[in-house]
C-alpha cells in the first residue's frame, strides 16, 4: 500500500453528486426501495477512468495490477451501506482488486491510503506486509484484507528476486553500467510499478546489504 492522492473530481460529479445524494436519502427516508441505477451512478465510465488514473491501474488496497484479468471494482473507502451520504462523494471513492474488495465488505475503519502514509503503519519483512501491531486500524486491514494471501506473496517475491539478482550483478560491473543497473532497479520502486511498497522496502535492505 502506498499514499495516494485524489485527482480532480469528474465533471460528471461535480454536475450531480448533490443531486443523486439527495435523491437516495428521500427514497431511504420513505422507506422505498432505491432502483440499481440509482444506486449503480458512481460507476459512470467517467469516473472510473479517473480512479484508474490516480491509482496507476492498481489496487489501492494490495498494489495488484489487475487490468489484464478482470475490470476492478470502485471501492468505497467508508462502505456506502455504514454511511449511504458518502455514495457518490469523490473523495471516497477509489479502486480495488476483486479479491481486496470482496474481503473488504461494509467493514469500516480500514487505513485509507489517502489520508496517510501507509509506510508509517505497515513494515515489510521480505514479502509479508505486517502492521505495526500497536496500530489497531492498520491490524484490521491486514487481517481483514488478507493482505499476506498466498497469491500476493509470490507475487511479492518475484519483485524483491528480480531486484536481488540484478543488485548482485549491478555490483560485480564497472561504475557505469553499475550505476545504470542501479537506476533500473529505482525504476521498479515508481508508484507506476506493482507492489512498489514492497520493491522499496527490498531495494533498501540490499542497498545496506551491499554498502551501496
Amino acid at each position: 500500500m502506498i499514499p495516494l492522492t485524489k485527482t480532480a473530481e469528474p465533471a460528471v460529479l461535480q454536475r450531480n453528486a448533490a443531486t443523486w445524494t439527495a435523491e437516495l436519502l428521500q427514497k431511504i427516508a420513505d422507506g422505498d426501495e432505491p432502483t440499481k441505477y440509482l444506486l449503480g451512478r458512481y460507476a459512470h465510465p467517467d469516473i472510473k477512468v479517473a480512479l484508474l488514473i490516480e491509482t496507476s491501474e492498481k489496487c489501492a488496497y494490495c498494489e495488484s495490477s489487475f487490468r489484464h484479468v478482470t475490470y476492478g471494482d470502485i471501492e468505497h473507502i467508508v462502505p456506502k451501506a455504514v454511511e449511504p451520504t458518502l455514495r457518490f462523494a469523490w473523495h471516497n471513492l477509489t479502486i480495488a482488486c476483486d479479491v481486496c474488495n470482496t474481503n473488504k465488505s461494509d467493514v469500516a475503519d480500514l487505513v485509507d491510503p489517502y489520508a496517510c502514509n501507509p509506510s508509517l503503519r505497515f513494515k515489510f519483512h521480505g514479502p509479508l506486509m505486517w502492521a505495526v501491531p500497536t496500530d489497531n486500524s492498520a491490524v484490521l486491514t491486514e487481517e481483514q484484507l488478507d493482505l499476506n494471501r498466498s497469491k500476493l506473496v509470490e507475487r511479492r517475491c518475484e519483485r524483491i528476486e528480480f531486484l536481488r539478482n540484478l543488485i548482485g550483478s549491478a555490483v560485480t560491473k564497472p561504475q557505469a553500467i553499475r550505476d545504470a543497473m542501479l537506476r533500473r532497479a529505482e525504476r521498479e520502486t515508481l508508484e507506476t510499478k506493482p507492489y512498489s511498497a514492497c520493491a522499496t522496502a527490498a531495494l533498501a535492505n540490499l542497498r545496506a546489504l551491499h554498502g551501496l
